[in-house]
């Protein structure tokens, strides 16, 4: 009897988010700024299938060109085609098709629920252990790029896992006054990427947490 893998925590928040996204349509709010579902849907699908569109996300000198292609795709292919053909995944020879339990968990999981927690009556979800463990590795990354410019010593706790040491008191000019951030670790990724939370504590200065844009 042949045993099929499990799917990835990358490739269920990508079906289950392309579900959400069909159910609510294009002009369903989201949490990421003005962006409707409209606007998400064509970010993810460029980010995987335009490589020299995507790079406008972090080059201002491409910004211009990814604009050009974002209207251009919004004119040429409806919605449902465009989350159809996200929702597919990388295909055979993209290269993000090797990396993608790696580069798009966090992505994946974050524009979830960047949807879901738009709508009314949304609920925390729980998750199991072999999620909580993707959640976990998407933190310890994340964390060290989005919260690098803090000035203090910052670490995550993530309830029942290993704490993520973010700024360490080595080297930092006020060690005194460390922050200590507490919640589930799926609550701890979302306070990460300045995504609303639920049951997240923050111990200690706030005002010395500065983020990377996500």
């Amino acid at each position: 009897m042949v045993r099929l893998g499990r799917m990835s925590f990358s490739a269920s928040e990508r079906t289950q988010l392309a579900k959400l996204l069909l159910e609510v349509g294009p002009d369903a709010p989201t949490l990421c700024g003005d962006w409707t579902t409209r606007d998400l849907a064509i970010h993810l699908y460029l980010r995987e299938n335009r490589p020299d569109a995507a790079a406008g996300m972090f080059i201002g000198s491409v910004k211009g060109h990814l604009e050009r292609v974002t209207e251009q795709v919004g004119r040429s292919m409806t919605y449902e085609r465009v989350v159809g053909e996200w929702a597919k995944g990388p295909a055979r020879f993209n290269p993000m098709r090797l990396v993608d339990p790696l580069v798009n968990a966090g992505e994946h999981y974050v524009h979830h629920e960047d949807v879901r927690r738009a709508q009314e009556k949304w609920q925390p979800r729980a998750f199991g252990q072999e999620d909580r463990k993707a959640l976990h590795r998407v933190l310890q990354t994340m964390s060290r790029l989005l919260l690098s410019k803090t000035t203090v010593p910052l670490v995550l706790n993530p309830e029942g896992m290993d704490r993520i040491v973010v700024i360490e008191q080595r080297g930092v000019a006020n060690p005194a006054q460390s922050v200590q951030v507490i919640g589930s670790v799926s609550e701890l990724v979302l306070w990460a990427y300045n995504r609303p939370t639920v049951g997240v504590r923050v111990d200690g200065e706030q005002n010395a947490i500065a983020r990377r844009e996500a």
